[in-house]
C-alpha cells in the first residue's frame, strides 16, 4: 500500500523518472528515497538551524524560485486546530507547547504536521504557488540535493511576517551532481570583498554570503536603490583583515531579493572571469578556508541543538 502511494507522489513531482511499484524499494534502500520521518525531520531541521537557502519549483513551472524555513515562536495559546491544523488564510500561528517546557528552534518539525517557509523570491511566486498545490524544496549539500515533496496549503503570519504554510513531506529524493555546490560563509567570518564597476566611478566594499570556486553570492549595500544591473563588469578584491587575499574580474550574473527570518535581503551573483592557474588557485584556498569556517559553525549548532548536521 505504501508502495503504491509513494510511486504516485513520485510521478507527479518527477514523471521522467521512470518510477513505479516495483523499483521504489530499491531506491529506498540506496537511500535515493527518503521516507524515514526521523531522516526528513532531521534534514528540514538542519536547513531551518543553517539557514539554507531553498531552491523552490512550483507544480510544472519552469522558473526556480528562492525561500527559507522557518520557525514557529512559542505561545502556549494554540491556534484555532479544527480544520486539522491547516490555518485559515492569513491566521496567526503559533507553537503548541506544554506549560513549563521550553521552546526548542525547529521544533515543530518534529510533530511531522507542515513546515512552515518564507514568501517566495522573486515575489510572482506567492501568486503562482496557488494555481498547482505541488511544491518541491530543495536544499543543497556539498555532495547532493534534497528534494522535499511537499503541498502547499496556506498563507500565514509568523507574529506580523507573512509566511507560507506547506505539508510535512512523505518523501524525499537525493540527487547528485544537481549544481556547482557554494559554501555559506559564516556571518562572523572576517572576509570582505571590495567591489568598482568597469567603466564607472561606482566602489563599494560588501561581504559574501556564499562562495564556489566559479563565483560568488554578495550583499548589495544599496538594497532597493541599487544601480547594479545583470552583466556589469567588476573588478574584485577579496580582503581577510587588511590583506588583499586575491583580485579578480568578475561579471553580475544576477541581482535578487531575498528573504530570511529578519527580513528581505539585497545580493547579486558574479561570476569569476579570470581562468588563470594563479587566480583558482587562490581562489580554491579562500573557499577551502571558508569551508573549514563553515564546519566550526555548523559543529557550534550541532552541540546547541542536538541535531545532526553530518553531510550538510
Amino acid at each position: 500500500m505504501i508502495e503504491k502511494k509513494l510511486t504516485g507522489i513520485l510521478r507527479k513531482f518527477f514523471p521522467k523518472a521512470g518510477y513505479t511499484e516495483q523499483n521504489i524499494s530499491k531506491k529506498i534502500d540506496t537511500k535515493e528515497l527518503i521516507i524515514d520521518p526521523s531522516s526528513l525531520t532531521n534534514y528540514l531541521a538542519s536547513a531551518l538551524l543553517d539557514e539554507t537557502l531553498l531552491e523552490v519549483e512550483l507544480g510544472s513551472i519552469k522558473q526556480v524560485f528562492f525561500s527559507r524555513l522557518l520557525d514557529i515562536p512559542l505561545d502556549r495559546e494554540p491556534f484555532d486546530n479544527a480544520d486539522n491544523n491547516i490555518p485559515h488564510e492569513n491566521d496567526t500561528v503559533h507553537e503548541q507547547v506544554e506549560e513549563g517546557n521550553e521552546h526548542q528552534k525547529g521544533g515543530y518539525l518534529d510533530k511531522r504536521e507542515r513546515v512552515v517557509i518564507t514568501p517566495l523570491e522573486p515575489a510572482k511566486g506567492n501568486y503562482l504557488i496557488n494555481t498547482d498545490p505541488k511544491i518541491l524544496l530543495r536544499a543543497h549539500t556539498p555532495q547532493l540535493a534534497i528534494e522535499f515533496c511537499c503541498y502547499y496549503e496556506s498563507k500565514i503570519k509568523i507574529d506580523t511576517m507573512p509566511a507560507l504554510q506547506v505539508s510535512f513531506p512523505l518523501v524525499a529524493r537525493q540527487v547528485k551532481g544537481a549544481r556547482e555546490y557554494r559554501v555559506k560563509v559564516p556571518e562572523d567570518m572576517d572576509l570582505k570583498v571590495n567591489v568598482k564597476i568597469k567603466g564607472s566611478k561606482s566602489r563599494f566594499t560588501t561581504k559574501p554570503m556564499d562562495m564556489s570556486r566559479s563565483g560568488m553570492s554578495l550583499y548589495d549595500p544599496k538594497g532597493k536603490n541599487s544601480a547594479l544591473q545583470t552583466n556589469d563588469k567588476l573588478s574584485v578584491d577579496i580582503i581577510s583583515g587588511d590583506m588583499v587575499l586575491v583580485s579578480l574580474n568578475a561579471e553580475i550574473r544576477h541581482v535578487t531579493r531575498l528573504r530570511s527570518s529578519s527580513g528581505l535581503q539585497y545580493i547579486f551573483g558574479i561570476s569569476i572571469e579570470d581562468e588563470s592557474q594563479s587566480i583558482q588557485s587562490q581562489v580554491e584556498k579562500i573557499v577551502a578556508s571558508v569551508q573549514r569556517a563553515r564546519l566550526r559553525k555548523l559543529a557550534e549548532i550541532e552541540d546547541q541543538y542536538g541535531i545532526n548536521l553530518s553531510g550538510w
